[in-house]
């Protein structure tokens, strides 16, 4: 399938590490010239040198979100944009974090970023979530409260945007990254890493590039009658029904 999206210009935010990366990935590799951005700048470095990076496509700032005057600085020097995937997350169990980063940061620079894809012809926003804001979670509230938030501004976003900029989430499940959350379970707690597995229908986790290439179609044009939606990458997972 041709997704249309080349020539295409997106920025991501938190693109140098897990998902943040594959999607930077997705993106350059079907054609978009990817902005992205990194708190620190040996993650920004070495999400750049990356072996099989498209040559030329990818572009990346040391930027933190909640940082106002950097983020403008960032983009400021940017110019037209055509997708934008805010993917930053404190991946915190404390409410600060957690409401900083994952909501405030999130909404302010999609709502400065909002008159840039509206002069766009195919504007779009995907938004990356959790399968937590949709579930009972006592360990992480903070985190399920702020992704639930986060979703329920992006399904109002897409009303108020429509018809010219399309407004979606992703919200993954379980995913594995090298190094990350489930890596340190699966070292530390064996058990509640076989339980994990244990509740995830396919028998495995999730993988970045998966996750990825749901976002790339949804954002691209391809997906043109898309919009409003919350698309739960889980691999069967939840066991609530979705309306």
């Amino acid at each position: 399938m041709n997704l249309q999206l080349e020539g295409r210009t997106a920025l991501v935010t938190g693109g140098s590490r897990g998902i943040g990366a594959a999607i930077v990935r997705a993106l350059a590799e079907e054609g978009c010239t990817v902005h992205f951005c990194a708190r620190g700048a040996d993650d920004l470095q070495r999400a750049l040198q990356a072996p099989g990076v498209p040559v030329g496509r990818l572009h990346g700032a040391v930027a933190d979100v909640t940082d106002r005057a950097a983020v403008a600085a960032w983009l400021s020097r940017l110019g037209p944009l055509d997708l934008f995937v805010p993917n930053v997350s404190a991946l915190s169990s404390d409410w600060g974090p957690s409401l900083s980063v994952d909501v405030q940061a999130t909404v302010d620079l999609t709502e400065q970023l909002i008159p840039r894809l509206q002069a766009s012809p195919c504007g779009a926003i995907t938004c990356i979530g959790s399968k937590a804001a949709s579930l009972a979670a006592p360990n992480s509230a903070a985190y399920g409260a702020a992704k639930a938030a986060v979703t329920h501004y992006m399904k109002s976003l897409s009303m108020r945007l429509a018809p010219r900029v399309r407004v979606n989430v992703v919200s993954p499940g379980d995913t594995w990254v090298d190094g990350g959350f489930w890596s340190q379970v699966r070292d530390e707690d064996p058990e509640a890493y076989a339980r994990a597995l244990a509740r995830n229908p396919l028998g495995r986790l999730a993988t970045p590039e998966e996750i990825a290439r749901v976002v790339a179609f949804v954002s691209s044009p391809a997906a043109s009658f898309v919009t409003g939606a919350n698309w739960v990458v889980d691999g069967g997972s939840g066991a609530h029904v979705q309306f």
